[in-house]
């Protein structure tokens, strides 16, 4: 079922409409090349190919089609990638009548929602009153544009009748959010006098509105949000997020403000790992969201009460995921986007010195002036259970060292406290240690190793293409290496290239021109052999290791010479590899 509709999605989509959303292509031949989504690096290593349907990445050895470049750049399932492809082709997969039903109608929403937000955009061209503001708040008409900023006029039913003219149904435009009424039948615009900031889904469409008031009456809400329906659930929606999960991978972090004007001054400035939780908690769904592309997260919350309150529940739930977190301190009165506007310095640095919640929460407490007994409060209240919720001793130890020299006391008298002390709720365990403790540095995914064995199929493949003397002569060598480390022989091993593969690694190496001549290949070939061998020696070295260990555990007295003899011949072939 699935290499049907593959085949027909490839059909229908070209590469470059899929790749070029996340990628800037630049024509260099037959081929387009762009800087890696995948990898920071200033010379463009990423090549795709139109004629055969595949990309490359030099930089992070990833290629592929376009199945597996949406499940790299998205990290979703074949599954995901193939149901993504599939609507963005109008390719409908087989499903339930009950199921279509749902689609077609999330469609119509989708197209009536777009539409919209163009109306909304065409509203702000002619309001240059409102366009002055955006501008003197610090956007650049750029972001305006990137970001689909818009403008819902004074009128009570101009959208209305725009979308009624497009044949919707009062109904469809009721519940896309748009419409509102007192009395049946009778239908107004939600949305009046408001810039529009449309609300995205993790694939650019939009799914609902944040209106900001705009020269309006003091009684009315500053900000009127969507209400949520069929496409817009506010715990599912990050503002800004379509825009920065390749910059959250990238750069392996990810930082949560919360209002529009924070991600948008924020991504404008550089920092394109931004996201808005506007306004609302963040949630275990929009946790995952963001998980996809890094564990690490920094939040750049007010410092009022709320965001206090609201930064403490985020990071320990965070932790709850194994999220390693940290919190930006602002100035008293400041927000992100004032911050950025008074000094783009001021930003880098309030970033770079963000600080574990303990850190932050005293630093703020010391503003205050509090007095001893307030101090205490605190302690009690807030830090103690966060420290209790830590299950590493040295860390607490760390931890009530801060607290102690903040309330001035000797660490043995309030340690006597903290052993006294009763949580007034279970707080996440998994990682509180590591998020919370800010003497860590934000946590360092582990970097992709190159697909050596990946590498080393598309070489032998490349080889017997293209030359076949040379390789025939130089198969017997290749054979027994390939033996020691697959149990195969060179010919069994290209087997497992499927025809797809093959033709994507052609298309590689023709991209690849440093490797024209057969004596390179052949080096890069032995070479890649001998890391490939290392590789598994250093496995076999560590389960001989283990098992001497486990031996000697059973009997003290024991000398498993055999085991030694071997453990020594395996570093003996590993010092020998390196050498070579």
């Amino acid at each position: 079922m699935f290499t049907d509709h593959t085949s027909i999605i490839k059909d229908k989509l070209n590469i470059l409409d899929v790749v070029g959303p996340y990628v800037k292509l630049e024509k260099a031949g037959k081929t387009y090349k762009g800087k890696s989504p995948f990898t920071n690096e200033r010379t463009p290593s990423f090549f795709v190919s139109p004629e055969k349907g595949f990309y490359y990445c030099f930089s992070s050895g990833k290629g592929g089609d376009i199945f597996n470049f949406i499940q790299e750049i998205e990290r979703v399932d074949f599954k995901t990638s193939l149901k993504m492809l599939a609507e963005r082709a109008g390719v409908k997969l087989e499903s339930s009548p009950e199921a279509q039903q749902v689609y077609s109608e999330k469609e119509r929403l989708y197209h009536l929602l777009d539409l919209a937000t163009k109306f909304y955009e065409i509203q702000l061209r002619k309001n240059k009153e409102v366009v002055k503001y955006l501008l003197d708040r610090g956007l650049s008409k750029e972001t305006i544009i990137r970001f689909r900023i818009g403008f819902a006029p004074e009128s009570w039913d101009d959208l209305y009748r725009y979308l009624r003219s497009k044949k919707f149904t009062d109904h469809e435009i009721e519940k896309a959010g748009l419409i509102t009424s007192k009395k049946p039948g009778s239908f107004y615009n939600r949305f009046r006098k408001r810039i529009m900031f449309p609300l995205m889904d993790g694939r650019g469409r939009v799914v609902g509105f944040s209106g900001r008031i705009f020269e309006g009456d003091e009684k009315s809400a500053k900000y009127v949000n969507s209400p949520e329906g069929l496409l817009f659930d506010k715990s599912k929606v990050l503002y800004g997020y379509h825009r920065a999960k390749s910059a959250i991978s990238k750069q392996d972090t990810c930082i949560f403000v919360e209002g529009q004007f924070d991600v948008l001054l924020a991504q404008q400035s550089g920092y394109e790992n931004t996201v808005a939780i506007s306004g609302t908690g963040l949630s275990e769904y929009q946790i995952q969201m963001v998980q996809r592309f890094s564990n690490n997260f920094i939040f750049a919350l007010d410092s009022d009460k709320a965001g206090i309150k609201a930064t403490r529940r985020s990071i320990l739930l965070a932790a709850s995921y194994g999220i390693h977190a940290k919190v930006v301190q602002l100035r008293v009165g400041e927000d992100p986007a004032d911050t950025i506007v008074r000094s783009k310095e001021a930003w880098d640095v309030a970033v770079i010195e963000a600080q574990g919640y303990i850190e932050y929460r005293i630093a703020l407490a010391e503003k205050e002036n509090l007095s001893f007994e307030q101090k205490q409060d605190l302690i009690y209240k807030d830090l103690f259970e966060i420290v209790y919720a830590s299950k590493n001793a040295s860390t607490k130890e760390h931890l009530l060292a801060k607290i102690a020299l903040f309330l001035g006391v000797p660490l043995e008298s309030l340690r006597i406290d903290f052993n006294q002390y009763e949580p007034q709720e279970v707080l996440p365990q998994q990682s509180l240690e590591e998020a919370l403790n800010s003497s860590d540095e934000i946590h360092q995914q582990e970097p992709r190793s190159f697909d050596l064995e990946k590498e080393l199929l598309y070489s032998l493949y490349y080889a017997q293409e293209y030359f076949t003397e040379n390789f025939s002569a130089a198969e017997k060598e290749y054979t027994a290496k390939i033996q020691d480390i697959f149990d195969l022989d060179v010919h069994q091993l290209l087997e497992k290239l499927s025809e797809e593969e093959q033709a994507m690694y052609l298309f590689v190496f023709e991209e690849k021109k440093d490797i024209v001549e057969f004596h390179k290949l052949d080096n890069s070939i032995h070479e890649l052999l001998d890391r490939l061998l290392i590789t598994k020696l250093e496995q076999v070295s560590k389960e001989v290791r283990e098992a001497i260990r486990k031996a000697q555990v059973l009997d003290p007295n024991t000398i498993p010479s055999e085991l030694m003899k071997k453990s020594a011949e395996i570093r003996k072939r590993i010092d020998e590899l390196k050498q070579d």
